[in-house]
C-alpha cells in the first residue's frame, strides 16, 4: 500500500477531487485549512507521496521539516517561500486579505483559471480570511523539501517566473504545464501528478 498526502490550497476542500478515480493500492489523504495532518502509521506504506498545490506547497514544508521517512515531495504552483520574492508580494498578500469579498473572491477564482464547478457562492468569507490572516500572521519562509516541482505557464496568483527562479535556485527539476493557477482540468488525475519525473507532459 502506497500513501499520497495532498496539501491542498487556499480556501479548497477534497471536492475539487471529486472526479479523480481512486488509485489501486493508494491511501489519499486531502490536508486543508487548517492543515493538520491526521495520526498515520507512516510505517505501513511502501512509498509516501507528499503533494503540495499553491500555499499547501509551503504548509507541506512545514510539514517536512520534521518528517522522518522516506518520501517523494512534489510541489504544484506554489513555493515554500510563498510570501515574498519567490511568492506573492506581501503588498499583494495584505491587499487581497483587506479587500476580501465576494466580488473580489470570485475575480480571484477567475485569475486562477478555474471553472464554475468550484461553487464560487458556497466559500464562507469570514473562514477565508481567517485562514489567510494566520498565513500571515505566523509565516516564515522554509526551506526547499521537494524533489520536482510543476509549474503553470500562466500563474497569476503565485507569479509563473517567480516559482521557476526559486526551484532553479533549489536545482529541482521543473516541469511546465499549460494552464493558469487550477491545475487540475489539466491534471486530472493522481496519476498524472505522480508520474515519473522521466516522462513528458
Amino acid at each position: 500500500m502506497n500513501l499520497i498526502l495532498f496539501f491542498n490550497g487556499w480556501g479548497m476542500d477534497k471536492d475539487i477531487f471529486s472526479n479523480f478515480s481512486n488509485l489501486k493500492n493508494f491511501h489519499i489523504e486531502i490536508i486543508s485549512y487548517p492543515y493538520i495532518v491526521p495520526s498515520i502509521d507512516f510505517t505501513k506504506y511502501n512509498k509516501i507521496f507528499i503533494i503540495g498545490w499553491s500555499f499547501g506547497v509551503y504548509y507541506a514544508s512545514l510539514f517536512l521539516k520534521d518528517f522522518k521517512y522516506t518520501y517523494e515531495a512534489i510541489a504544484i504552483n506554489g513555493t515554500p517561500e510563498v510570501i515574498g520574492n519567490y511568492g506573492i508580494t506581501p503588498k499583494i498578500f495584505q491587499l487581497t486579505l483587506e479587500t476580501l469579498n465576494q466580488e473580489n473572491l470570485i475575480k480571484f477564482y477567475k485569475n486562477m483559471e478555474i471553472s464554475d464547478k468550484i461553487f464560487f457562492n458556497k466559500k464562507d468569507i469570514n473562514f477565508l480570511a481567517n485562514s489567510l490572516k494566520d498565513l500571515g500572521d505566523n509565516y516564515t519562509p522554509q526551506k526547499n523539501f521537494f524533489h520536482r516541482v510543476i509549474i503553470a505557464q500562466r500563474d497569476k496568483i503565485i507569479p509563473t517566473s517567480r516559482q521557476i527562479k526559486y526551484f532553479e535556485k533549489e536545482k529541482v527539476p521543473i516541469y511546465i504545464i499549460p494552464c493558469g493557477h487550477y491545475p487540475f482540468e489539466f491534471l486530472d488525475s493522481w496519476d498524472k501528478i505522480i508520474k515519473d519525473v522521466n516522462n513528458e507532459f
